[in-house]
């Protein structure tokens, strides 16, 4: 009995294996991400004087004069005695001892005043961060020396000096505060509108834009330049996080602009190094698809 011959199965084609694409060459971060510009402006040294102004209203309230206590009434003995008991020698001493001042005005008033140094050091003069180490190791240094003087030596001067600014009993008046934060306030809210019309910058990825108002405006174009930031001054660094942009050429010999009183100055780097490094990726995407181009 003849059989059929089966016919064979046909093999099944494998199916094409999926992988994932490879990431692209030099992937440009997400839109989200991306830094066109970044604008700042450029102030005069009267924008340090900020923590001042500020003082003297938040000490507004905190400042308030304690309230004198009532006398207790005097006996009826003490009212027929004597009046040579009120001698001349004990009544300024009741008289200090009746308005001996207020601690927390007291507190107060230093809080102040070193507000009050510290800005007039910003306004004044311009210590690196050289300088500030060495005048910190030199104020530490003498104050071990006191202490050292007094316990071996049993020399008191640096106490003294103490004792005496704590005898000056500084205490703080809110009325003169408030008034000079008052005064101070007016030139510098004239200070901010002027800065911003008249010391303004904007740098976008092809250069660098210098707005004066009244003036002709100044353009840099940006091509290749190296950006460095300094703090010439630790106590701007302080009070306001400002520093100094300057602009170099490609090979950073020669200086072409110089931006100082930047506030702010860590932050607004990090936009700009956001800049610099958009820009570095489109240059090297530009290459690479002049090199395939340029391939047979």
């Amino acid at each position: 009995m003849a059989t059929t011959p089966q016919e064979p199965k046909p093999t099944p084609t494998p199916l094409p294996s999926v992988t994932a694409p490879a990431p692209a060459k030099n992937e440009t971060p997400p839109p989200g991400h991306h830094v066109h510009e970044v604008a700042f402006v450029s102030y005069p040294k009267l924008l340090f004087v900020w923590p001042l102004i500020l003082a003297g209203f938040v000490f507004w309230p905190l400042g308030k004069p304690a309230q004198p206590q009532p006398a207790a009434p005097a006996p009826a003995a003490a009212l027929h005695a004597a009046p040579a008991a009120a001698t001349p020698s004990t009544a300024p001493a009741a008289a200090s001892s009746a308005a001996p001042g207020s601690h927390r005005l007291h507190v107060l008033g230093w809080l102040y005043l070193w507000v009050a140094v510290l800005v007039f050091l910003t306004l004044g003069v311009d210590v690196d961060r050289n300088q500030a180490a060495f005048w910190f190791i030199l104020v530490a240094a003498i104050y071990i020396l006191g202490m050292w003087l007094h316990d071996v030596k049993h020399f008191t001067l640096f106490g003294d000096v103490y004792r005496w600014f704590v005898g000056l009993n500084v205490q703080y008046d809110r009325s003169f505060g408030l008034a000079l934060s008052i005064l101070l306030l007016v030139p510098y809210l004239i200070m901010i509108g002027w800065g911003r019309f008249n010391d303004r910058w904007r740098i976008t990825h092809n250069e660098f834009e210098h707005f004066a108002f009244g003036r002709l405006d100044d353009s840099l174009g940006r091509g290749a330049k190296t950006i460095r930031s300094s703090y010439p001054d630790m106590f701007e660094l302080l009070i306001g996080l400002a520093g100094t942009l300057v602009v170099y050429n490609a090979t950073g010999t020669q200086e072409l602009r110089r931006i100082p009183h930047v506030m702010l100055l860590p932050f607004v780097r990090k936009r700009l190094n956001r800049i610099l490094e958009t820009t570095s990726v489109t240059a090297s995407q530009t290459e690479d698809e002049e090199d395939d181009d340029n391939q047979p």
